[in-house]
Parts: C-alpha cells; structure tokens; sequence
C-alpha cells in the first residue's frame, strides 16, 4: 500500500507547488490591473471603476515620450536583432563546421550572464568610446538582449523546413537566390514574424539594461514608469503598466494566430 501511495502525495505536491508559482507570479499582475480601474487607487476597499488613472497617465507627456521611445527602440532591435540572428541560426541548423557550439555558446551568452553585470560592463564601454547618452547606446543594449531569442526561434523554424522544396525549385532551373528570395522566405515567414514580435515586445519590456544606458533625452517607458513612482504615490503607474500587460497580451494572442505559440517555442510544427 505505502509504494501506491507515494506517486499520489508526489503529484498533490507537484500540483501544489505549481500552482502556487503561479499565484505568485499572476497576483501581483491582477492586484496592479484592479488598482489602474480603482477609483480609490491604492486604498481598499475600492469605491468603484473609473478610467480617470489612465486618462492621466497618456496625458502625461513623459509617458507619451516614453512611449515613442521604446516603439522605436524595440522597432529597432527587433529588425536588426533578426538580421543577425537569421544567418547565424542557418550556419547552426545547416552546416557541421569547427566551433559550431562555441558559436552557439557566445550567441547564448546574454542569457547566462546576469544582466545587471551586461548592463554596467556595456555602459563603461560605450561611454569611454564617446557613444555615452545616444539612441544608438539603447539600441546597442537590446539588440544584445533579444538576439538569443530571435536565434532560438529562427532556428526552430529552419529545423522544421522541409529543403526538399529548395532542392524542388534548384531543379527546376532557379539559381541560389531566387530559390531563396521565392521559396525559402515565404515558408519561413511565420517564423520570422513571430521572432520580431518576441524581440520588439522583449525590448518593450526591459527595464535592467536601460537603466544603466538610458539619457535623458532617450527614456524608454519602464524607466519612466519606474521615475514617476519613485516620487508619486498613485494610480497613474499602474495604468500605464496595465497597459503594458495588455499590449504583450495582445501580441501573444496575435503570434499564436500567425505562428502558434508551440512553433514559437520549441521545434515542432505549428498548426
């Protein structure tokens, strides 16, 4: 009887600890969205539902520039980050070649490395090269931040492509490049999608490496946010990142039409 037993306690404890992990990391969200909709903002109990925080909050200019600044920021890293990322995740699907897994290592390496040491490190850096302060500054910072993870999707799109369709249109007549700009782009197209909204939304979000390297003529919209509670005790913030929450909400809701989340993030095909 006790050999029975053991599996089931393993499993209430399993699910236990899972939901619990989940409370913890989708409370404090919920608790931020009901006080952006509170009348009251912070204080219980709530008197009722208003809209007045976030009409505060895009009044405020600093949001409205910080905004812009992390649009275009993100817009940015997201197309380069991508550019980068696409022949590096062919050379890793399509050729075996000396130092393949120390190129996968260093391509890696801003996810193993914490974030506040990349930051201050990419700060001295560029500050001592005269970049100190710049749009360029920012941008240099998230294109390292998202570039693993435009890797990791384009290469779960190339290891699911079927390259009997390249050898199909090489074939038929059509050179390397042709075969490449009409076969193999539009089949990949879904991945590539996915992999600029995964980066622009990565980058939308950050917040460790713009501290160290946003100005103040460039500030994104979590430094902002950041800045405002920092000396302001009200609501406004949290309608700004409600906001926030919605839109990465609606981008993921947008990759799973386009790509489906399962191709996104692991090898398998999509629906």
């Amino acid at each position: 009887m006790i050999p029975s037993k053991r599996p089931r306690v393993g499993s209430v404890l399993l699910k236990a600890l899972t939901y619990a992990i989940l409370f913890f990391l989708f409370f404090p969200i919920a608790v931020t969205i009901f006080v952006s909709f509170n009348s009251s903002g912070f204080l219980l109990p709530p008197e009722g539902f208003t809209l007045e925080w976030y009409e505060k909050a895009w009044g405020m200019a600093e949001f409205r520039r910080g905004i812009l600044v992390s649009f275009l920021l993100g817009a940015a890293s997201a197309l380069v980050a991508n550019a980068l990322a696409f022949p590096v995740a062919l050379a890793l699907v399509r050729y075996n070649f000396r130092g393949k897994a120390a190129l996968n290592l260093f391509v890696m390496s801003p996810l193993l490395v914490p974030t506040t040491i990349v930051g201050l490190a990419l700060y001295i850096f560029l500050v001592r090269i005269g970049l100190g302060g710049r749009f360029i500054t920012l941008h240099i910072g998230h294109v390292m931040t998202v570039i693993p993870f435009a890797v990791r999707i384009l290469t779960a799109s190339l290891s699911i492509f079927d390259r009997s369709l390249e050898e199909a249109a090489r074939n038929a007549g059509a050179g390397m490049l042709r075969t490449f700009v009409y076969i193999t782009m539009p089949i990949l197209r879904t991945g590539i999608v996915a992999s600029m909204m995964i980066c622009f939304i990565i980058s939308w979000n950050d917040f460790a490496i713009s501290i160290f390297l946003a100005s103040s003529n460039w500030t994104p919209l979590p430094i902002q946010i950041y800045s405002h509670i920092q000396f302001q005790y009200d609501a406004v913030s949290a309608a700004v990142v409600s906001s926030v929450i919605f839109l990465s909400l609606v981008t993921i809701i947008v990759i799973d039409k386009v790509a489906g989340l399962r191709t996104v993030m692991s090898q398998k095909p999509g629906r």
